[in-house]
C-alpha cells in the first residue's frame, strides 16, 4: 500500500498544481465564460432536467422550434458523464466549474502516463503533463469545453493503442476501447477523425515492422486484437451511430460537408508562430490577421520548447517519429499560407466536416511535448554531454527574447507605459495596451524565465535538485502564461458563479406547461439573467425560432435563411394555431408573405395540397386550444372547433413523430416547409403529439450497460493484479449496484408533473418572508396605459431603510389587451456611481387577447448598498394601449 501511494504522488502533485494554476475557476472566484456557458452549459443541463423527469432525451421543443437533441452531434448525448452526473445531482453552474478542473487534470494525468510509457522518467513526464495541461491550447480553447474533453483522452488513446499493439490482451483492448469510446462520444468529432488516423498509422506502422522481421504471429495477434477493439468500440458507440446514420440526410452539413471556400477563411497566419515565445500576444488578435484569440496561441513553454528543438538532435524510436509527423502534418494544416488544410479537405476523407483546423493542432502541441519530454529524460542521464548545446540554444533564445524587448520598446514609449501601468484594471489593462506592449511585457518576463534556467544549467552541480528546480521553473513559466491570458479565454470577471447559480434558480424546473405566448416574442433581447446569453430558453421553459447552434435542420435553415417573410409570418402565433387557408408550394413567393395578413397561411406539398383542398374547413374566434401536458417527447392539448379546421404545431416536422385525435392516429402533413400539421374535425377533441425510437432507446441501454460491465471488470481485474483483500474484488461491483439502486429511486421519487410557470415561480412566497411589501393599485381598480404613457412607476424601494445586501424582486400583475403590448419591466438600481438596471419583455406572458394574463417579474440583486434604490416601472416604449391591475412588488432577503 505504501508503493501504491508513493506512486500517487506525482498525480496529487499534478491535481494541486491545476487547481492552483487555474484558481479562479476552481475556487469559483469568476464565472466561465463564451461557448461554454452560451452552448456547452445549457446542453447539459437539458440533457439533465431530461434524464431526472424520466424522459430521454429524444426532442428538444426550446430550441429551433424543435430539435432532434438525441441527433445533435454537439449534445454528447451518449456519452457517459451526462447521465453519471444527472443521477447524482444534474449539471450547475459549480458543476462546470468542476468539470473543467477535473478534465484539466485528466488531461495533465494523461500526458504524464503517455510520456512515462516512452522515457520511464517521472520528473520529465510530470513536465510533459503540466505543459500540457496549461498549453496555449488548452488556454485559449477555455470556452470549448469539447476540445478539452478530446484534449483529455488523447493520451490516453494514443499510449493504450501502442501498448495494445505490442502486448494485446484481452483488459489492454477493453480499456483501449473504453477510452476511445469516451474520446468519440464526448469530444470534438474531428478530433477522432484525426486521432483515427494516427491509429491507422500507428497499425500500419506496426505490421510493417513485423513484416520487416518476418513475424506473421504478431500480426495476426495485432489484427485479432483490433477486431475485438472494433467490436467492443462498435457495440458501445451503437446508439450514437444510430442517431446520426438517421439524422445525416436531413443536415446538409454532415451529408455533403462545407465548402472549401471556408476553410481559407477560417485559416491563420504565420505570424501565429510568435505565440510559442509570446503567448500573451495572441490577445491582439487583430495584428494576426483578425482571427479569434482562441486559434492562434500554441505556447507549450520556452523550457519544453528549448528540449523540443534539441530532441530533433537526437534518435527517436519509430512510434515517436509516426507521432510527429502526423503532429506535424495537423499543425501545418492550421495555417492558410501552407496547401496542407486544402489538400486534406480534397482529398483526405472525412476532413471536409469541420471548419477550424486549429481545433485539432493539439496533436501538434502533444507530440512537441512529447519529444520534449523524452530529450529532457535523456538530458538527466547524459547531462555532460548535452550541456554546451543547451546553453548554445539557451543563449540564442535568450537573445531572440532580448531583441524583442528592445524592439518593441522602440515602438511605445516612457509616457505610454507609465499611463499603462496606472489603470486601475487588469481589463482595462489588457483592452489599452497594444501589441507592442504585451511583447514588451512578456518579453521580458521571458527573458528572466529563461535566464533563471541558464543558470540553472551553468551552476548545476552547486544546486542539489537542478532537475527538479527545471520542473519548477516550467511550471512557474506555464502558470504565469496562463494567468496572463485567463481572462480573455478562459474566465468572465464581471460575473460570479454563486450569483448566476442563484438567478438559475429563479427558471422553471424539468417541463412545466410553457407561457402560451407568441414564438416571434421569444428572441434574443431580454431573455435572461447575463451572463447567460444564448439559448436560454432551456432554462425559462419557452418555445423559441432562435438558437445558437452548428446543428440546424435543413428544414429549419430554408425558413431561416432563404424565407425570412414566411419565418416572421409563420413564428407570428402561438405554439398550436388554427388556420382554415392552405396553398401549394408551386405558388409560394416569400416576397409575397405579409407577417400578419399571411400569419394562418399553410404552404404544403403539391400532393398535399390536392389531398387536403377538398375539405371545407373555417375558423372563427371562438376556437381553442388548451396544451394540458408538455413534456420533450408528449404534448397533450384540448381543442374545440366550430367547424374542420387545420391545427398546427409550430415544432418541427421530424420523422418519428406521431399525432393522435382522441388516440385515433392522425396524419402529420408539413406546412411552411418544417412544421406539424393535422387536420382537425369540428368539436371537443384531445390531440396528442408523440415521438418514440425504441430502436435508438434500446441501444443507449446496450450500450450504458456494456460500458459498465467493462470498467468494472477493469476495476476488479487491477485491484486483483495489486493483491487488495479478496472481499474487495466482488465488494466494489456490489457497492456501485447498491449505490445505483438507492440514488436511481432517490432521483425519480420527486414530483415532475407539469405545472404553468408562473405556478412554480410563486413558490418562492412559500419559502420566505418579504421584507417589503406593496400593493400599487388598490383591489378591484385598474391603471389604464396609453401610448402618450412612456413611464409607468410601480415601486421605488430605499435600502436605506432595509438595509439588505442582497435580496429577490418579485413582481406580479394582470394585464389586459386588446393588442400584444409591446412593453418591459424594468427594475433599476440607482447608486453613486453609475446604474444597474435590468429588464423583461411583458409580451413574453400574453397568451390571450381581451382577458386577463398573469405576468410575473423576478430578479436577484447582490451587493447592495445602504444608498441603493431600486426603482421598478413599466418602458412603454412602443408606444401601447392596455390595462394593469393588481399589481404587487415584494422583496425577500
Amino acid at each position: 500500500m505504501t508503493d501504491f501511494i508513493k506512486k500517487q504522488r506525482p498525480f496529487l502533485f499534478i491535481l494541486i498544481v491545476v487547481i492552483i494554476g487555474y484558481w479562479q475557476v476552481s475556487l469559483l472566484f469568476y464565472a466561465l465564460k463564451w461557448d461554454l456557458i452560451d452552448v456547452v452549459f445549457p446542453f447539459r443541463f437539458y440533457f439533465s432536467e431530461c434524464f431526472r423527469s424520466g424522459h430521454f432525451p429524444f426532442w428538444n421543443p426550446y430550441l429551433q422550434t424543435g430539435t432532434p437533441f438525441f441527433a445533435d452531434l454537439q449534445a454528447p448525448v451518449y456519452y457517459p458523464e451526462l447521465p453519471l452526473i444527472s443521477l447524482f445531482g444534474g449539471y450547475g453552474i459549480y458543476t462546470m466549474h468542476l468539470l473543467f478542473i477535473a478534465y484539466l487534470f485528466i488531461a495533465a494525468l494523461g500526458m504524464y502516463q503517455l510520456s512515462f510509457f516512452f522515457n520511464r522518467n517521472r520528473l520529465a513526464s510530470l513536465m510533459a503533463g503540466i505543459a500540457y495541461a496549461f498549453s496555449g491550447y488548452v488556454v485559449s480553447h477555455g470556452q470549448h469545453f469539447f476540445l478539452l474533453v478530446g484534449a483529455a483522452w488523447i493520451p490516453f488513446v494514443v499510449k493504450n493503442y501502442i501498448q495494445l499493439l505490442q502486448e494485446g490482451g484481452t483488459k489492454r483492448t477493453l480499456k483501449t476501447a473504453v477510452f476511445v469510446f469516451l474520446m468519440v462520444s464526448g469530444a470534438y468529432q474531428a478530433l477522432s477523425i484525426a486521432l483515427f488516423y494516427l491509429l491507422v498509422l500507428l497499425l500500419v506502422l506496426f505490421i510493417a515492422k513485423e513484416i520487416a522481421q518476418k513475424n506473421p504471429k504478431k500480426i495476426f495477434k495485432a489484427i485479432k486484437s483490433n477486431l475485438f477493439l472494433f467490436f467492443v468500440v462498435l457495440t458501445l458507440l451503437l446508439p450514437l451511430i444510430a442517431a446520426t446514420l438517421e439524422i445525416i440526410g436531413s443536415v446538409n452539413r454532415l451529408s455533403d460537408g462545407i465548402s472549401p471556400e471556408k476553410i481559407s477563411h477560417y485559416g491563420q497566419s504565420l505570424k501565429t508562430l510568435a505565440s510559442f515565445l509570446l503567448p500573451f500576444s495572441t490577445l491582439k488578435h487583430e495584428y494576426f490577421g483578425d482571427i479569434d484569440t482562441s486559434l492562434i496561441n500554441h505556447y507549450f513553454g520556452l523550457i519544453p520548447l528549448l528540449f523540443f528543438s534539441l530532441s530533433l538532435t537526437k534518435k527517436h524510436t519509430a512510434p515517436e517519429y509516426l507521432i510527429l509527423a502526423w503532429g506535424l502534418v495537423i499543425f501545418a494544416s492550421s495555417f492558410r499560407e501552407l496547401p496542407v488544410r486544402e489538400f486534406m479537405f480534397l482529398h483526405v476523407p472525412l476532413m471536409n466536416l469541420f471548419k477550424y483546423a486549429a481545433y485539432i493542432s493539439i496533436f501538434g502541441l502533444l507530440a512537441f511535448i512529447l519529444l520534449a519530454a523524452n530529450y529532457f529524460s535523456f538530458v538527466q542521464q547524459n547531462f555532460e554531454r548535452e550541456k554546451n548545446k543547451i546553453l548554445i540554444t539557451g543563449v540564442l533564445l535568450w537573445s531572440v527574447l532580448l531583441f524583442a524587448i528592445v524592439f518593441s520598446y522602440s515602438k511605445t514609449s516612457i509616457t505610454e507605459i507609465r499611463n499603462i501601468l496606472s489603470l486601475n484594471s487588469w481589463n482595462e489593462f489588457i483592452a489599452t495596451t497594444t501589441i507592442s506592449q504585451t511583447v514588451l511585457l512578456q518579453a521580458i518576463l521571458q527573458f528572466f524565465i529563461v535566464g533563471i534556467f541558464l543558470a540553472i544549467v551553468i551552476w548545476r552541480k552547486q544546486i542539489k535538485f537542478p532537475f527538479h528546480l527545471m520542473v519548477a521553473v516550467v511550471i512557474f513559466d506555464m502558470m504565469a502564461s496562463a494567468q496572463l491570458n485567463m481572462t480573455v479565454s478562459v474566465v468572465d470577471t464581471s460575473h460570479k458563479p454563486s450569483h448566476m447559480k442563484k438567478d438559475l434558480a429563479l427558471s422553471p424546473r424539468y417541463f412545466p406547461v410553457p407561457v402560451d405566448d407568441k414564438i416571434i416574442f421569444n428572441d434574443k433581447r431580454s431573455a435572461f439573467f447575463a451572463p447567460f446569453w444564448r439559448n436560454t430558453y432551456i432554462f425559462s421553459k419557452q418555445i423559441s425560432f432562435d438558437a445558437f447552434s452548428s446543428f440546424e435542420l435543413d428544414s429549419f435553415n430554408k425558413l431561416d435563411d432563404d424565407y425570412p417573410n414566411l419565418k416572421e409570418a409563420t413564428i407570428n402565433n402561438h405554439l398550436f394555431y388554427f388556420s382554415d387557408t392552405i396553398l401549394p408550394l408551386s405558388l409560394f413567393d416569400d416576397n409575397k408573405i405579409d407577417k400578419q395578413k399571411s400569419s394562418k397561411w399553410l404552404y404544403l406539398s403539391d400532393d398535399d395540397y390536392d389531398l387536403l383542398s377538398k375539405e371545407a374547413t373555417n375558423t372563427d374566434s371562438t376556437n381553442t386550444v388548451t396544451i394540458k401536458a408538455f413534456s420533450p417527447n408528449k404534448v397533450i392539448a384540448e381543442t374545440t372547433t366550430q367547424s374542420d379546421c387545420f391545427l398546427t404545431m409550430l415544432q418541427t416536422n421530424y420523422k418519428g413523430w406521431k399525432a393522435y385525435i382522441d388516440n385515433t392516429p392522425a396524419h402529420i402533413y408539413t406546412s411552411n416547409f418544417n412544421y406539424r400539421t393535422i387536420f382537425l374535425p369540428k368539436g371537443n377533441h384531445s390531440v396528442k403529439f408523440e415521438y418514440k425510437n425504441n430502436k435508438v432507446l434500446i441501444l443507449y441501454y446496450i450500450s450504458n450497460l456494456a460500458f459498465i460491465l467493462i470498467v468494472l471488470f477493469l476495476v476488479g481485474h487491477s485491484m486483483k493484479n495489486r493483491n487488495y483483500p479478496p472481499g474487495l474484488f466482488w465488494g466494489i461491483p456490489l457497492a456501485v449496484t447498491l449505490l445505483l439502486a438507492v440514488f436511481i429511486p432517490i432521483q425519480f421519487s420527486g414530483s415532475r408533473e407539469s405545472k404553468n410557470a408562473s405556478e412554480i415561480h410563486h413558490g418562492i412566497k412559500e419559502k420566505k418572508e418579504a421584507v417589503y411589501n406593496e400593493q400599487k393599485i388598490s383591489k378591484g381598480e385598474a391603471a389604464h396605459i396609453k401610448p402618450s404613457d412612456e413611464y409607468f412607476p410601480i415601486a421605488t424601494i430605499e435600502n436605506q431603510k432595509l438595509q439588505l445586501k442582497k435580496g429577490t424582486l418579485v413582481i406580479t400583475a394582470k394585464v389586459f389587451s386588446e393588442s400584444y403590448p409591446r412593453a418591459l419591466i424594468v427594475s433599476d438600481i440607482s447608486q453613486k456611481d453609475g446604474k444597474n438596471w435590468q429588464a423583461a419583455k411583458i409580451e413574453r406572458q400574453i397568451e390571450g387577447l381581451n382577458t386577463w394574463n398573469e405576468i410575473t417579474y423576478f430578479r436577484n440583486f447582490y451587493d447592495l448598498k445602504d444608498e441603493d434604490i431600486i426603482s421598478v416601472y413599466l418602458w412603454n416604449l412602443n408606444k401601447c394601449s392596455f390595462t394593469i391591475k393588481d399589481i404587487e412588488v415584494s422583496l425577500y432577503p
